[in-house]
């Protein structure tokens, strides 16, 4: 996986909280690399269907406050289609102790 270039990056943190979206190359380029920082720190980083990564920074509030309680609901606002809203399961970052 190879990324081509940065979509958009948080320029002020959210109670400790950043993202940086990044778009793919072929053969991945449908799918978006979401990273999410807290001080600095990755704590989470997944795969996102491209052509939703702006669904990431309209629910980073809602992000943050699930990452806060453990919870995934900011994660599935922005995964939501409005129709079904999916099940999401957060795992720690291998390596992360504060996952």
């Amino acid at each position: 996986m190879e990324i081509e270039k940065t979509a958009f990056e948080s320029r002020a943190p959210d109670r400790g909280f950043t993202c940086r979206a990044s778009y793919l190359k072929q053969p991945n380029n449908g799918d978006a690399l979401i990273e999410i920082f807290r001080d600095g720190a990755k704590v989470r980083e997944f795969l996102f269907p491209a052509y939703k990564i702006w669904n990431i920074a309209a629910h980073f509030s809602d992000i943050v406050d699930g990452e806060l309680e453990n919870d995934g609901r900011g994660y599935e606002a922005a995964a939501s289609t409005g129709i079904h809203t999916p099940t999401i399961i957060l795992e720690p970052l291998e390596g992360n102790a504060n996952g």
